[in-house]
């Protein structure tokens, strides 16, 4: 699978679940405890809450992704924002997942791709412009069959798509196609 960002500087927060059993689901806390890093990065294996794995990030043309943040929603831009009504990462997953009977409740945290959330010194963590340029690729080798969903993140009040969110484009391939 490739998730191209088409303009640059857009994130792409990313969840999944195992096709054969709902009640597993692609992890940002158990692949941390695998990887034993803040950040996934080309050769990684993304794991399930099942500790089984799903995905292997094999080309990353940005090398900026976050397995810290969470996604935005409707409380967030409230709150922080005072704004009503915005899109928001989790009503797009809500929205897509939906058909699979997977509710709002169930979608866990994201993998954000492209996201630029640097760890400082002090263990703070940021959010910055992306540095994704028109074009850049993230490509995952499935390794699980699995019920995925991809949200162009629409956040726009701050950094984390250049306060201007932009396509992606997600192409499916072929196990035999070369990623390159």
């Amino acid at each position: 699978m490739e998730i191209i960002d088409l303009e640059g500087q857009q994130v792409a927060d990313f969840v999944a679940f195992a096709e054969r059993n709902r009640t597993e689901w692609l992890s940002t806390t158990h692949t941390r405890s695998a990887l034993l890093r803040l950040t996934a990065v080309v050769g990684d294996r993304l794991e399930s809450n099942w500790r089984h794995p799903m995905f292997e990030i094999i080309r990353d043309d940005v090398g900026r992704n976050d397995i810290i943040t969470s996604m935005c929603d409707d409380r967030r831009y409230r709150l922080d924002y005072g704004v009503e009504g915005h899109r928001s990462c989790r009503t797009n997953f809500a929205e897509a997942l939906e058909p699979w009977g997977i509710a709002e409740w169930q979608i866990p945290d994201p993998f954000n791709f492209f996201q630029n959330a640097p760890i400082h010194p002090d263990r703070t963590f940021g959010n910055e412009i992306p540095t994704g340029k028109a074009g850049e690729k993230l490509v995952l080798r499935t390794l699980m069959d699995s019920i995925v969903s991809v949200s162009a993140c629409p956040q726009d009040l701050n950094p984390c798509n250049g306060f201007h969110p932009s396509p992606l484009m997600i192409r499916i391939l072929e196990s035999s196609r070369d990623p390159s």
